[in-house]
């Protein structure tokens, strides 16, 4: 069996490969894993020295967690989760970047605290991924002040670990335009999100790698001129990041958990072979 793996869309955060001749089961087994097992780096604890705002600590630590922190070269440095799991933030500089947070409103002013306030003690490259991520809005003479510590995770434990905002895998599609029932009419061309069927040269031409299966065009068709169905052989895996880890990090990081999740299952299975004596 030949397979091949082609880049259909890439961006900074954003990664869309065809695979071809790969069993679905294993793509969606990489889809899961970049979800819930490429580690990477979040708030997890937070000392209050000040907080005279409107929200409670619980809110704000809660607020704090969820800003994606930039995680590639934590990835080499850091301990894994589960060596630091348990482990209090003064116990282990191996498992915990620290960083700061300390602002203040002036009398008649407000003032929004934002993730770019969120500044590395410990570590210059465990920052906030976004600058522009709204903390909390103080009042006039409200201040706030603090030290947050992250470590790396995974999204199992805690969503705000998982690397990902989209992780899908979806068929490709099989568009076919029977000419000689197709009137040319333009009600599907008219109706389709993703031009993936467009009139050039006085006839209906497919673009299957743009196609969605939302079946408008099937639904709209006066003739039934239109079928649509999907390959069994190819599919769509997308990453989208949510700005901690590039997504090709992602799909690299998650295929190594994988193949480890299947070496330590075939392990297992000689294990118990030599066991029973088969």
């Amino acid at each position: 069996m030949s397979y091949s793996v082609k880049i259909t869309e890439r961006s900074d955060n954003r990664l869309t490969l065809l695979f071809k001749e790969v069993p679905l089961a294993l793509l969606n087994a990489v889809r899961r894993a970049s979800m819930e097992y490429v580690p990477t780096m979040a708030v997890d604890f937070v000392i209050f020295s000040n907080n005279t705002s409107v929200l409670h600590d619980e809110i704000i630590a809660h607020r704090l967690g969820l800003i994606p922190l930039n995680s590639e070269e934590a990835l080499r440095r850091y301990e894994s989760p589960e060596k630091c799991a348990g482990t209090r933030p003064e116990e282990s500089t191996e498992c915990y970047a620290v960083l700061s947070l300390q602002a203040s409103a002036r009398e008649g002013e407000t003032k929004t605290v934002y993730s770019g306030d969120l500044k590395p003690v410990t570590d210059p490259d465990v920052r906030p991924a976004y600058d522009k991520i709204p903390i909390v809005v103080l009042g006039p003479n409200q201040e706030i002040s603090l030290e947050a510590y992250a470590r790396l995770g995974r999204g199992v434990e805690h969503i705000k670990w998982s690397p990902v905002t989209i992780s899908t895998v979806t068929y490709s599609a099989r568009l076919t335009i029977k000419e000689e029932l197709c009137t040319l009419c333009g009600k599907c061309v008219e109706v389709c999100p993703r031009n993936a069927l467009v009139m050039e040269s006085s006839k209906v031409r497919a673009y299957e790698e743009r196609c969605i299966l939302c079946r408008q065009c099937v639904r709209n068709c006066p003739t039934d001129a239109i079928e649509l169905g999907f390959k069994d052989d190819e599919f769509y895996l997308t990453i989208e990041s949510s700005g901690s880890l590039k997504p090709e990090t992602i799909v690299t990081e998650a295929l190594k958990i994988v193949i480890s999740k299947l070496d330590k299952f075939l392990s297992t299975l000689n294990s118990i072979k030599a066991q029973s004596g088969v």
